[in-house]
């Protein structure tokens, strides 16, 4: 498997993210949710606990992509490792009865007690704690923009209080500049993503746009999906 967290050890000073949460901003298609849940995987791996709350992918389709790339998140599951809260099925199906039990509707206000309880849980515990939101997008389409926007900026700040670490997708295209600006201007640190035609292949690259109080290498770097995850030229 491709370490996708030892190459961001080598963009980044002092380690990966920092505490707070991290925006993967870019078009739809650009790899944003890989590279979240290698990451995902790798921090479970290096004995972390991960909480990915999907509002646009069912929990079926995503464990299906990790196990594609090897990343099987089944064992890791029923040890309580990986946690995937669904807020999709709510949304598609207008499944009620199971809220609370693994399914929550969109809501920001909802999703912020969700993950709140989840880290006074680990108050004190050296294990790292990491957060997935996949996607912001999703909330921005469905939600008062204001209230998303609250939310992000909320999150950032107590994840930082409680020593953790969070990450969430956000899609260009589909907002307004103004909102896309808020958004990264509440969370902790941005990473760009872009692809464009090269000859007969599309390229990707991503770059580490901004990261609150870290040095890093704010280049673009080429990157290809593999069977393996993300493989990243540095």
């Amino acid at each position: 498997m491709n370490n996708l967290t030892k190459t961001l050890d080598e963009l980044l000073s002092a380690g990966p993210f920092p505490n707070g949460l991290t925006m993967l901003s870019g078009p739809s298609g650009t790899g944003k949710t890989i590279f979240a849940a290698q990451y995902a995987y790798e921090t479970v791996v290096d004995n972390g606990k991960v909480l990915w709350i999907t509002t646009e992918e069912l929990p079926s389709t995503l464990r299906s992509t990790m196990s594609r790339f090897g990343w099987n998140v089944d064992r890791l599951e029923s040890e309580e490792k990986f946690r995937i809260v669904d807020a999709v099925s709510s949304a598609r199906l207008g499944l009620s009865e199971n809220m609370g039990r693994g399914v929550l509707g969109l809501d920001p206000t909802g999703m912020l007690i969700v993950i709140t309880e989840q880290l006074r849980r680990i108050d004190g515990q050296q294990d790292k704690f990491l957060i997935i939101i996949d996607s912001i997008s999703r909330l921005l389409l469905s939600c008062d923009t204001k209230s998303v926007i609250d939310f992000v900026s909320c999150l950032s700040s107590r994840l930082e209080n409680y020593r953790a670490t969070g990450i969430a997708t956000l899609a260009e295209g589909a907002h307004d500049d103004k909102t896309l600006n808020s958004v990264i201007f509440s969370s902790s640190g941005t990473l760009r993503f872009r692809s464009s035609d090269a000859g007969h292949d599309r390229q990707k690259q991503f770059r580490i746009e901004t990261m609150r109080g870290r040095k890093h290498d704010d280049g673009w770097k080429n990157y290809k999906i593999s069977d393996s995850g993300m493989d990243i030229e540095i």
